[in-house]
This record gives C-alpha cells, sequence and structure tokens, in this order.
C-alpha cells in the first residue's frame, strides 16, 4: 500500500468517464501514479497497451499488489457492489456518482467502508467548482446569517447518450426506461449539501418528489430512430422529462432539486441559489459562457434606505476577499482540469485522504445521503407524490 512519500497507485475502471481521470493524474505527478486501467471492452484497453497494466476482468485487478485504490466510473447500476468488492480486497476507493441505486446498496456501503476502515470517498466534482467554493468560504465566514433556502438544478440534454451507434439502449437509456425517479441528484445536491453543512451541523428530515409528464425522448426517437418504433412510444420511458425534488432539513431550511437530462437544449445548464439572512447568492444559466454568479449582501451590496436590497453584485467582486484556499493555493493547476477545476481537486482530496488516514472531505456518509435521493423520489412518487424521511446513516455527529 502507498506510504507517506509514494504516489497513490490508482486503477480506473471504466474506460469512457475514467480516461478523464488519466489525464487529471498526470496533472497530480508525485501525487496520484494510475498504474492500470480495467474494461470489458478490448477497444478501450487497446488505447493503453504498452502504457498501463490493462484488465477486462474487474476480480482480477483486485488481485494486483501493485493497485492501491480503485477510481470506480462504471455504469451507475455497478458502482455499489464493485465499490464493496474492491474494499474486501483492501483497495481504496474513489466512486463516480452516484455511489449506489438504491437505499440498501447505501447501507451496504457504509457498511462495507466501516467494516474496512479504508479510505472511501464519492467524486462530486462540482463541489470543487471555483465559485461554489468561494460561496463556502462566505458562508463560513457568516457573510450570509441564518440559511433558509437553498436549490441546485442539473440540465443536460443527454438523449444521444441513451442508444448506442446501433439503436441499442445504453445503460442510460435503461435507467430512462425503468425506474421514475431523480436519477441523477449529486450534481445538483452536493454543492447544496457543502453549504447546509449536511450530516455534520444539520440533517435531511423529510424529502417528496414531483414530474413531468415523459416526451422528449419519445420525440427524439421519432426524429432519429425510426426503425425503433417502440423508443416512439411515450409509455416505453418510465422516467419524466424533468423531475422535481423538495428536501427540508431538522434545521427548517428548503432545499429544491430539479434534474432534467431529456429535454432539448443548447448547452449543458447548472444553477444555484443560496439564500440566507444576510446573503443571497444566484448562478443562472443562460448562453455560453454561462453567466456570472451574482451576490447580494446585507451592509455591503447596493440597498435603499429601508433596507431593501435593489442590485445584485457579481460574485468575482469578492474574488480576493473571500477566494476559497484551495483555489487560492491551486487555482492555475485545477483551471486545466475538467468540469471547472472540480476533478483535480477530488484527485487532490482523495489521494491526501488516503496518505493522511482521514475522511475525505465528501466521505461515505455523504455519498449514502446524496445517492439515497433516487431512492426516496421513486418512493415519494409510488406514494403520489408524498413525503418520505429521509434516513440517516452517520451513527454519530463527527
Amino acid at each position: 500500500m502507498t506510504s507517506a512519500t509514494q504516489p497513490l497507485r490508482i486503477a480506473v475502471v471504466g474506460g469512457r468517464r475514467g480516461f478523464a481521470y488519466i489525464r487529471t493524474a498526470r496533472a497530480l505527478s508525485g501525487d496520484i501514479e494510475v498504474t492500470a486501467v480495467c474494461d470489458p471492452d478490448p477497444a478501450r484497453l487497446e488505447r493503453w497497451q504498452g502504457e498501463l497494466k490493462t484488465y477486462p476482468d474487474f476480480a482480477q485487478l483486485l488481485e494486483d499488489p501493485d493497485v492501491d485504490a480503485v477510481c470506480i466510473a462504471t455504469p451507475v447500476s455497478m458502482h455499489a457492489r464493485q465499490t464493496i468488492a474492491a474494499l474486501e480486497a483492501g483497495k481504496h476507493v474513489l466512486s463516480e456518482v452516484p455511489a449506489a441505486s438504491s437505499l440498501d446498496e447505501c447501507r451496504d456501503v457504509v457498511a462495507a467502508v466501516e467494516r474496512s476502515q479504508l479510505t472511501y470517498m464519492m467524486a462530486e466534482n462540482y463541489c470543487f467548482m471555483e465559485p461554489i467554493l468561494q460561496v463556502q468560504q462566505m458562508v463560513e465566514d457568516g457573510l450570509f446569517g441564518d440559511l433558509v433556502h437553498a436549490s441546485g438544478s442539473y440540465i443536460h440534454d443527454c438523449r444521444t447518450l441513451f442508444f448506442t451507434e446501433s439503436g441499442d439502449l445504453t445503460w442510460r437509456g435503461q435507467l430512462h426506461r425503468q425506474r421514475l425517479a431523480n436519477q441523477y441528484p449529486t450534481h445538483s445536491l452536493g454543492p447544496v449539501c457543502r453549504w447546509l453543512g449536511i450530516n455534520r451541523s444539520d440533517f435531511f428530515d423529510t424529502t417528496a418528489t414531483w414530474h413531468s409528464r415523459s416526451a422528449a425522448t419519445a420525440h427524439f426517437a421519432r426524429q432519429h430512430l425510426p426503425d425503433r418504433a417502440a423508443y416512439a412510444a411515450s409509455e416505453f420511458w418510465a422516467n419524466a422529462d424533468t423531475v422535481s425534488t423538495c428536501i427540508r432539513t431538522e434545521q427548517g431550511v428548503l432545499v429544491d432539486l430539479r434534474v432534467d437530462w431529456a429535454s432539448a437544449r443548447p448547452q449543458q445548464v447548472t444553477r444555484f441559489e443560496l439564500q440566507g439572512t444576510r446573503a443571497s447568492f444566484c448562478w443562472p444559466d443562460g448562453p455560453s459562457p454561462k453567466p456570472e454568479p451574482l451576490i447580494w449582501i446585507e451592509g455591503r451590496s447596493p440597498t435603499k434606505d429601508d433596507g431593501v436590497a435593489t442590485e445584485w453584485e457579481p460574485l468575482s467582486k469578492y474574488r480576493e476577499e473571500f477566494q476559497h484556499p484551495l483555489w487560492r493555493q491551486f487555482g492555475d493547476r485545477a483551471g486545466q482540469a475538467g468540469h471547472g477545476g472540480g476533478d483535480f481537486f477530488v484527485l487532490k482530496e482523495f489521494a491526501e485522504a488516503v496518505r493522511e488516514g482521514r475522511a475525505p472531505l465528501i466521505d461515505v456518509y455523504d455519498a449514502a445521503t446524496w445517492s439515497s435521493i433516487t431512492p426516496l423520489s421513486a418512493e415519494s412518487i409510488a406514494g403520489g407524490n408524498v413525503p418520505v424521511k429521509v434516513p440517516r446513516f452517520r451513527s454519530r455527529i463527527p
């Protein structure tokens, strides 16, 4: 296993998304060394022949003593069981999002991490984007006062990713067909949870989910897959175009999430808001390049004599004063990585947590809580959009 002076030797499992980790790891030379790649597709393995160890079989990879940790970037349905197998084999785990697909899987992953005492982190890269971390710094410095509301939206037309070139369903297409739920909550939820201190100073209490009709994917299929008549029926697709989830925390903060990966949009949209008694943050969507994040701060931003806020300010105005230490120190290197620098900080944090023997910033309890929204949303919808209780996966306060 890795020592304090050796780079963390990782294997990437899952070629399509996993190759991005290989590129990012090379920007962290000295901290992480990619030694192997695992994928059942020979074409993806061929790309790395002679450069990395290649494994078509996951179980065989886990027997490699030169692998300290695995980065799991496989289809969502495989994340939990591969995580557990890796931990049982003595490997640290960095898992793509979400961490699990069911409440039982969430509990099983938590139990496996607790048994193994190894490092587990979920690779939620949105939490490490520069504006997100700047807002987190401002929250920690007290500028927002008492928090009352937060929201996150992930709107990304993924319909071309639902189908293979031959017209068969990919794993994403299977998900969209099989279950009506908020299927991909963590990009919207992760930053919000970090701002609110979920699993630290506050906890989720109840959640309920609503959904639109299903129309966009069938429309896409009629236009682009004329030989696949089944896909052209809205009834074929169990999941809706848009799903909205509402969560209330134990301290009374309201969280709104919207996930839509079927509607036609010119570009991927992420939108975040945070409301406190003394400040308000808004990162709106819009045409590329994405609009400037906005902030209003009591006592600093334009205000009428009666105290009513009158004008947003660019978040960048306060960048020098409240830039997060991670971006202040490593911003130049991180800016070259994917997801707004998030990929860089995910790998850096994981490697440091392993080396220092501590819990990472996004630990297994966060992974289970954030991922649980998918099965809980399905339960809420099946019951007629009823509120359901959010379980606690952490047995004690850190």
